[in-house]
């Protein structure tokens, strides 16, 4: 709670208002639970739909709301961006900080949305995609954030590890291991992994690369483990969003892509397995080229998949093309090109 006084005589003046909530008619319910938690955390709120009752003058009170409160929260939503309404009261509050030095238009995201002109160097506030203790906890956060000007958390973050020298500046997605050494995860460890993605959600939202890393790696743990019931909706999610924000052919769509049809692959979805794999390998050829090593380890993959599923010929032809290339590229004594060599023995022999 902040320290705040609500006594009637600052509630129902101008300089009472900490916030003044705009929104567009279809969002009334989300407006209500942005205003309502607003409220309980102790601020004063100016909405429509509780202070502009009968007898008031609602031009004057929308008026007072985008010029007089100290902050213009924005319910934006597709259909906020094209309401004339909800146009001019979010411009008013920009006009009034154009700089956004005293953060005094706060967009809150209630949908995937874009937004647009001035709109799109503000940072918004998401709560799609939150259960109603995150979202609130998000929101009230963000708030304080914004008012302080800060973000800087309670308590001193981690000591970084070092992180291994690449050779090359092109960012490398990772390689699955050999067949055999794909080792399960500590429940320790799944736990740390569950609760870095809790905290990226929370603090910089679920479509902010870092929590879509996050839901990757913990992806792979539950995979590992044989948790596909929660592994595979996670990285399906995790997909659908790294495609939508980064692009299909993007590194990291491409590793969420092979992951997926891993775990699709471990789920007994072999069909679906396949046909992901196949996309993949094609996109990884164009992108990354033939020889390049995530592109052998989807090739190696997508071979095994179409082992399983009796697919000899193709995986014959696979196997051998994608051996050749892992001895010339990686060499004879790398773990890769023997897991290699022992699949394509046995397509030899099926």
């Amino acid at each position: 709670m902040i320290d705040v006084a609500e006594g009637h005589g600052t509630r129902g003046t101008p300089d009472g208002w900490h916030f003044f909530v705009s929104y567009t008619g279809v969002d009334q319910p989300w407006a209500e639970w942005i205003a309502w938690q607003l409220e309980d955390a102790g601020y004063r709120v100016l909405i429509q739909v509780w202070d502009f009752v009968a007898g008031s003058n609602w031009q004057i009170r929308m008026i007072e709301g985008m010029e007089q409160a100290q902050r213009t929260v924005a319910v934006l939503s597709p259909a906020y961006l094209s309401s004339v309404y909800g146009q001019s009261e979010w411009q008013a509050a920009h006009r009034a900080d154009p700089s956004g030095f005293a953060r005094k238009l706060l967009p809150v995201r209630i949908e995937p949305c874009p937004q647009p002109g001035p709109l799109g160097a503000i940072v918004s506030i998401d709560l799609f995609d939150l259960d109603a203790s995150a979202a609130s906890k998000h929101l009230l956060d963000h708030v304080r954030h914004a008012l302080a000007g800060r973000a800087k958390p309670a308590t001193a973050p981690d000591f970084p590890v070092r992180r291994r020298h690449q050779s090359s500046s092109e960012p490398i997605f990772p390689v699955h291991p050999p067949e055999g050494s794909d080792r399960s995860i500590e429940p320790s460890d799944e736990q740390k992994l569950v609760e870095v993605l809790a905290h990226r959600r929370g603090v910089l939202g679920p479509d902010h690369v870092e929590t879509l890393a996050a839901a990757h790696d913990l992806a792979v743990a539950l995979r590992r483990n044989g948790n596909y019931q929660a592994g595979r909706p996670l990285i399906e999610d995790t997909l659908v969003r790294r495609r939508r924000l980064l692009g299909p052919d993007h590194v990291d769509t491409l590793s969420t892509a092979q992951e997926l049809s891993l775990a699709r692959y471990g789920d007994r979805d072999h069909q679906a397995a396949r046909a992901l794999a196949e996309d993949t390998l094609e996109r990884c050829r164009r992108v990354l080229g033939p020889d390049h090593v995530n592109t052998l380890a989807v090739a190696r993959e997508l071979a095994a998949f179409l082992t399983t599923i009796r697919e000899h010929a193709a995986a014959r032809v696979l196997a051998r093309d994608t051996l050749e290339r892992c001895r010339r590229v990686l060499g004879l004594d790398h773990a890769d090109t023997h897991a290699i060599a022992s699949l394509a023995g046995a397509t030899r022999r099926a």
